[in-house]
């Protein structure tokens, strides 16, 4: 990144991406008319310890924003940027900047906002997403912000999702948006298409901002740091909610009928079938809010950190095999849930993961067993879910074909596809710039795995899953 020239002649028309994940930070720069990512840019989202709580590293996330951007300009003509974020983070914040730091929700609360919120907290029926461990609840951050911190937040002028901070950083226009929103935070009923009583009746609707679409413009690019970077300043969108810009790609696709998994840190299955009463709160069953406004039926779980939790340093570096695979399964062994302390569709078993069974003996082994947890946890999310359409995988394990493979053969009766895109979700982020306009998508079909004790190996798997619960 450092050392680059600008190059003379014609510079590459492309719209900017700001991905932040809970993992990884991206800026990339995507050439609009065929979707193709012609540089990326990558560095990790490290939080801080404290004081007071787990929280983002704003500044340091932001200079290198500010760095990269840099070079993009010097290198391409910019049409708009578009921030993206993941869920269950936002900034509370004055006409100066932060009150106070950006919670990471993996801090926990203490036991006196536990118990106080779970008397608070709003119906499942009303919301429908449960109270996340962690803070992995955002109204439950604000509550906790609120009782602790309370002269600051007062102080705040407003509450801003994780995507619509970046985009007050790099415009100054404050915004709220409904994948935002939606997006399992308590704070919205996805039947009315209003915030929840909660956030009335605790007056924090009256720091939201209006809402905005994700697509809608907040303003022009507006960075001191910048003056003669550009002859005119591109526009910033609002922005969106990760996991909700990958599920925009295939709405403007004309895809209807099918289930989209949305893999990464979080494994998040979405299909728009499922009545909303029948999402199981004790399952992590949840809604999302796609751009439109509509609410989506969904599982989720941890499913890339559980895999990392299985395979280990090595096994990450390893690929396995499907002679791993065969020696797993003829063993026994089996990986039960769950490994972080999200229990997802298994409630009660968070952070009580463990292998039973003659233990992996190689790294390419721990690979293979990982591969097939996830698999497993991923099929019965789909039984949750009443998938009955095609399945389409997005994201970091489209890469893995052990996994797509192992899928196909737990779902006989679907047709299970993989997306050759890396970057799903910056890839519908760029859609913003423009939308609707139609996607056209490249998918691959996937091949079932031939494993014959794989559906006896299943049932036992879910016998011993079932009995932990």
């Amino acid at each position: 990144m450092k050392g680059l020239v600008e190059v003379p002649g014609a510079k590459l028309s492309v719209v900017v991406v700001f991905d932040v994940g809970k993992t990884h930070v991206k800026l990339l720069a995507i050439e609009p008319s065929d979707r193709r990512v012609v540089e990326a840019f990558q560095t990790e989202n490290r939080p801080i310890e404290g004081p007071p709580y787990l929280h983002v590293d704003v500044e340091t996330i932001f200079s290198w924003l500010i760095e990269s951007l840099h070079d993009f300009f010097l290198r391409f003509e910019i049409q708009a940027i578009v921030p993206c974020a993941y869920g269950s983070t936002a900034a509370l914040i004055d006409h100066q900047g932060l009150v106070l730091p950006m919670m990471d929700y993996e801090a926990e609360p203490p036991d006196d906002i536990k118990e106080g919120y779970a008397l608070a907290a709003p119906h499942f029926d009303e919301v429908y997403c449960p109270i996340n461990p962690g803070g992995l609840t955002l109204a439950r951050q604000l509550f906790w912000q609120s009782r602790h911190f309370a002269e600051r937040f007062e102080r705040a002028r407003w509450i801003l999702p994780a995507a619509q901070y970046w985009g007050w950083r790099l415009s100054g226009i404050v915004a709220s948006e409904i994948t935002s929103l939606g997006a399992q935070t308590q704070l919205w009923n996805p039947r009315s298409g209003r915030l929840s009583d909660l956030a009335n009746r605790e007056g924090w609707s009256k720091k939201l901002p209006a809402l905005k679409q994700a697509f809608d413009v907040l303003g022009p690019l507006q960075l001191p740091q910048a003056p003669n970077w550009f002859s005119e300043s591109p526009p910033v969108l609002v922005g969106i909610h990760d996991s909700n810009a990958n599920y925009a790609r295939y709405l403007a696709a004309g895809f209807e009928r099918f289930t989209l998994i949305s893999s990464g840190t979080w494994l998040i299955t979405f299909d728009s079938d499922l009545p909303l009463d029948r999402l199981d709160s004790t399952r992590d069953m949840v809604s999302n809010t796609d751009l439109q406004g509509r609410p989506v039926a969904c599982t989720r779980f941890m499913g890339g950190r559980e895999y990392c939790e299985l395979a280990g340093e090595e096994g990450l570096a390893s690929i396995p095999m499907m002679d791993d695979l065969r020696f797993i399964i003829s063993r026994g062994t089996m990986a039960l849930p769950s490994f972080t302390d999200s229990g997802g569709p298994f409630p009660g078993t968070g952070n009580r993961g463990r292998i039973i069974g003659p233990a992996p003996e190689s790294p390419s082994e721990r690979a293979a067993l990982a591969s097939l947890y996830v698999a497993l946890m991923t099929a019965f999310d789909l039984d949750l879910l009443a998938s009955s359409g095609d399945v389409i995988i997005d994201g970091s394990f489209a890469d893995n074909r052990l996994f797509a493979g192992l899928l196909a053969a737990l779902r006989p009766g679907q047709t299970v596809f993989v997306s050759r895109a890396k970057d799903g979700t910056a890839l519908g982020a760029s859609m913003l710039w423009g939308w609707p306009r139609v996607a056209s998508l490249d998918l691959d079909r996937v091949a079932s795995l031939e494993i014959p004790d794989l559906q006896a190996y299943a049932k036992d798997w879910r016998r011993c899953v079932e009995s932990l619960t």
